[in-house]
């Protein structure tokens, strides 16, 4: 029990980034964002599709590191283009 709680604490959360690409249409990109990120809404997976479109790259969530990974390979694995990095750092 104990070791658990240790390892939550310690584990320094991380972000999912979406990076935007020239293949994809948006409805889609919003589509997978929906069905791989528990609890995304629509209006957020807009907003998440709309900052990568424009800005290069967007959040989609901020979590374990073990999930980020999770919702990386996921994204990956629906033809988007994603990566994860520390979220502690460079705010």
């Amino acid at each position: 029990m104990f070791s658990t709680r240790k390892s939550r604490k310690t584990s320094p959360p991380y972000r999912v980034l979406l990076h935007n690409d020239n293949y994809n249409k948006r409805e889609y990109v919003v589509q997978v964002l929906m069905k791989v990120i528990p609890g995304m809404t629509l209006d957020n997976a807009v907003n998440i599709m709309q900052e990568a479109h424009y800005n290069g790259m967007a959040v989609v969530i901020i979590c374990a590191q073990v999930d980020a990974e999770d919702h990386c390979m996921q994204l990956r694995g629906n033809g988007l283009l994603s990566s994860i990095e520390p979220a502690d750092g460079g705010c």
